[in-house]
């Protein structure tokens, strides 16, 4: 029989190379791993997290004790290690066990022969493991964005990356009226620790999981009764929810996203709900009249840099020109969306992002304003939630009133 915990290990490495290698979510990854009586969650969790916040760093630690370098190693091997360097350096767990499981996780993964490099490998890196790589000094983002970071943040960059590194608590809405966790600032919504209850209870309805700054951006739209609503980015749906049930009894949601496997899945998550149409849409091009809507919301697809708590890995996909890309998609998107609010309507844009390049610069000079129901600090003509502020995740929220 293996030693306990070893599986948890292979099988954090495995998920680790879906993330990498395949593109995958971590916070999907994780949350929908299956997981053995005998492992342990949450080390497994904090394996794949903490791994992918410091991969610079763990590549940098790996590479200064071994001649081989990185790209030449092979993908099981190299998981193995960087999960095991991960939990030397930043879950300083005792040398001699996280050695030996990553040599016995190897092995489970069916690399049998490369087990002495990893235990050599692993060895040299105990050894060395409160010795700094160059890399430290940029708290696990490529030097471009933490470069980018502080001309955004100034003074605040390092609050906001250690924010950003810190694991968070799970972020929900009450539906039952019960408070619960710890308050946000955002009516209705806490955050709480991710246990069995957590699940039960959204199992029942009597909560969302979702994070208050996306309860924060359905506020600022103020939907009422009756209102007829464009939701035009609508995956994965969680926003979507929350403005149907507020348009009730009479008001219509029309929820569009470009994707139509991630649309079909929000339509699935969403319930019952009975006054949402969900439809493949392009929000650069919707297919709808002008002035045909009460209320549109547009939460623009972005870089996502607001939501590095729960998915690390954005850091190692963005590009020093994904914003600049990005935000030009999302002023085409946001012309379109205001061609469709009726005079007297509202329309929001908001993006789980910080930079100006999708934040100020894509609103500039349409008439945007500051929502008087959010929390969040002035952002040029919006507001921005940000992790070492608010406590939320970053979101930053503007909204059009016509």
């Amino acid at each position: 029989m293996q030693a306990e915990g070893v599986s948890t290990r292979a099988l954090a490495a495995r998920s680790l190379h879906r993330i990498l290698a395949e593109g995958a979510y971590s916070n999907v990854v994780v949350a929908n791993q299956e997981i053995g009586p005998s492992l342990d969650r949450g080390l497994y969790q904090r394996l794949v997290f903490e791994t992918l916040r410091y991969l610079p760093s763990i590549d940098e630690a790996i590479e200064a004790v071994t001649s081989r370098a990185i790209a030449r190693i092979q993908d099981e091997v190299l998981s193995v290690l960087r999960i095991g360097t991960a939990e030397l350096r930043y879950l300083r767990r005792p040398a001699h066990s996280a050695v030996s499981e990553s040599v016995e996780a190897i092995k489970e993964l069916g690399k049998p022969r490369a087990a002495g490099f990893v235990n050599g490998v692993l060895r040299n890196v105990a050894r060395r493991v409160d010795e700094p790589v160059p890399s430290d000094v940029y708290a696990g983002m490529p030097r471009w964005l933490y470069e980018r970071l502080e001309a955004v943040f100034g003074e605040q960059a390092d609050a906001f990356i250690a924010a950003s590194n810190t694991p968070p608590l799970t972020g929900i809405r009450s539906r039952d009226g019960v408070e619960r966790g710890r308050a946000t600032g955002v009516a209705g919504t806490g955050y709480v620790e991710h246990e069995p209850m957590v699940g039960a209870l959204a199992a029942a309805d009597s909560i969302d999981i979702i994070d208050p700054a996306s309860v924060a951006v359905v506020d600022a739209l103020g939907v009422e009764s009756g209102a007829r609503v464009a939701d035009l980015a609508a995956a994965p749906g969680g926003k979507t929810r929350i403005i149907a049930e507020r348009c009730e009894p009479n008001g219509l949601v029309v929820a569009c996203d470009v994707h139509q496997r991630r649309l079909a899945t929000a339509a699935k998550r969403s319930g019952s709900l009975t006054n949402t149409i969900w439809v493949v849409a392009d929000a650069a091009a919707p297919p709808f009249q002008d002035a045909s809507f009460d209320r549109v919301l547009l939460d623009a697809p972005c870089t996502g840099v607001g939501t590095l708590r729960r998915r690390p890995e954005i850091r190692h996909r963005i590009e020093p020109g994904s914003p600049t890309r990005l935000g030009a998609i999302q002023r085409r998107m946001l012309i379109e969306a205001l061609r469709i609010v009726r005079p007297g309507g509202r329309l929001v844009y908001s993006v789980c992002t910080v930079f100006p390049q999708e934040t100020v610069e894509v609103i500039d000079g349409l008439g945007a304003s500051r929502p008087e129901t959010s929390i969040g600090e002035p952002w040029g003509d919006g507001v921005l939630l940000a992790p070492h502020t608010t406590g939320t995740d970053g979101m930053f929220i503007a909204t059009f009133d016509r």
